[in-house]
């Protein structure tokens, strides 16, 4: 019997996540910090329940969140673990040539709901933007668009500099932008039981013309609501992101058991109660401030779209109005002829 599982051939939480400690013995650890525990204080109750449990050995953590996201997955220290949940993603083998450095390389999004972005280029040239989205945006085909064609002109620039007069549009190579929410917007909640939305570019004609974009969007939530089975690879890394509950993680271990080692780089924010309260704040307020920011988006949505309504109604009113009118004409017109 291996070392990892009791009697019944189940997995321990304790085996993952560490030993259980007492909820007294944490909170005199997060009271050893005068600011620490403070801030820990004035935390929603939800969350400061949420941290007890993570420390108490009880739950996961969020891995959504930028600071253990890329404590798990490292791109420059662990390439392959980025490596396999992309290619469970596509669906075929990714291997990464470049990671790029976070500044200098993005469009500017002031006020972002993005809380990890990452720009790498792969074996073939191709280039891909991959982000974590607490919060999906409003207009987020609009915004996608962007991002993709920023990608592609970025490419175009650098092949038309190295190869100058030799270079020629089938050099060019594919761009992907892979989106990640942990709560979608309302078009993707309106798709249900739908998780993974891939762009797909055809023509009426049926004509072959090759497009360079690639767009993928990844429902977290609609996934979490839907889960059952973690058989495949895909379902494992999409467990592993949108799910801190004690029974997906054994669940997730028993059957992927390479997830325990990521889940054991975390086990370290224990031990740093200072570190864990105080990522644990500034993630709390991007969740505030994009809220806030998301539900006004919502809302100039919902104002545009009603304007777009009362416009089409004015209209039809002006439509009717014009058939009236030329209804009376006609009238009168038939009125004097019988005079």
């Amino acid at each position: 019997m291996s070392s990892n599982q009791n009697r019944s051939g189940m997995i321990e939480i304790s085996e993952i996540l560490g030993k259980e400690i007492a909820r007294e013995e944490v909170i005199t650890r997060l009271q050893d910090d005068y600011d620490t525990y403070r801030t820990f204080q004035a935390f929603p109750k939800e969350e400061q329940e949420k941290l007890l449990a993570f420390m108490q050995g009880q739950r996961g953590l969020p891995i959504t969140y930028d600071t253990f996201f890329h404590k798990v997955m490292a791109p420059q220290e662990h390439p392959e673990r980025l490596e396999s949940l992309l290619s469970a993603l596509l669906g075929q083998e990714v291997h990464i040539a470049k990671v790029f450095p976070k500044e200098g390389v993005r469009m500017l999004d002031a006020g972002s709901f993005v809380i990890m972005d990452i720009l790498l280029s792969l074996e073939d040239g191709s280039l891909m933007n991959v982000e974590m989205q607490k919060i999906g945006y409003a207009f987020s085909g609009e915004r996608s668009c962007c991002y993709v064609s920023d990608m592609t002109m970025r490419q175009y620039n650098q092949l038309k500099s190295e190869r100058g007069k030799h270079f020629q549009y089938r050099d060019m190579k594919p761009v992907f932008l892979i989106v990640l929410m942990e709560n979608s917007s309302r078009e993707f909640r309106e798709v249900a039981p739908y998780y993974l939305h891939r762009m797909e570019v055809s023509y009426d004609s049926k004509a072959k013309v090759n497009s360079l974009f690639n767009i993928m969007y990844i429902s977290l939530d609609t996934f979490r609501e839907l889960s059952q089975n973690i058989i495949t690879k895909l379902e494992a890394w999409l467990t592993f992101l949108s799910s801190d509950e004690p029974d997906d993680i054994v669940r997730l271990v028993m059957n992927h058991p390479e997830f325990a080692e990521y889940y054991q780089d975390i086990l370290e924010f224990r031990r740093s109660p200072k570190e864990l309260v105080g990522m644990f704040s500034e993630a709390l307020r991007m969740m505030d401030r994009n809220t806030e920011r998301y539900m006004v988006n919502e809302l100039q949505k919902d104002v545009e779209n009603l304007k777009s309504t009362v416009a089409e109604q004015a209209d039809t009113i002006f439509e009717q109005a014009d058939e009236i009118a030329r209804l009376r004409a006609e009238l009168e017109k038939y009125k004097k002829s019988k005079v």
